[in-house]
């Protein structure tokens, strides 16, 4: 009867060892797959303004908040200026880098010629996307016009486009 009991013993051993094997060798799920999605909800928009003898600047931040410099005056007439705004669905975790264009030129309706930076980001250039989809993750984005001296030809409308890359990791 003694014999009899250390062998049960030596088959629960060899069972529990064959468990414990078997969860070394399983395999991996495989990884996530990365689906990156922006599309544009608004638009950047930096209102009507006007120009001195000597131009200057006019920022939209992504928040919304219009700065003139130097000798550019904005005007309560028409758009309100507004930041862009692009909505990003991710996966949660994703990390996404924003690359810009760099000085992109505007011309006029008149031939007049204006520079537009994009220089401000709600989440910074890189973030990680938290919004579980079909959620989004909303990007506002503001910009920067670089307007010349006042002259004839910089009367009129601008209108152009930007690209920006949204590089997932």
């Amino acid at each position: 009867m003694g014999q009899k009991g250390i062998k049960n013993i030596g088959f629960i051993f060899s069972i529990l060892l064959l468990g414990f094997s078997s969860e070394i060798i399983a395999q991996e799920n495989p990884p996530i797959p990365i689906s990156v999605e922006v599309n544009t909800a608004r638009n950047l928009n930096f209102g009507t303004f006007t120009v001195g003898a000597t131009g200057g600047s006019l920022s939209v931040s992504y928040d919304d908040i219009l700065t003139p410099n130097l000798d550019v005056f904005p005007l309560n007439y028409g758009d309100s200026p507004s930041a862009a705004l692009f909505d990003v669905t991710a996966n949660p975790g994703t990390i996404i880098s924003i690359i810009t264009p760099g000085q992109i030129t505007l011309t006029g309706s008149n031939g007049g010629q204006i520079y537009l930076s994009i220089d401000s980001f709600s989440t910074g250039q890189t973030f990680v996307t938290t919004a579980q989809p079909p959620n989004v993750n909303e990007v506002y984005v503001g910009g920067t016009l670089n307007i010349p001296g006042h002259s004839e030809d910089l009367t009129g409308s601008y209108n152009g486009t930007f690209t920006l890359e949204f590089i997932h990791q």
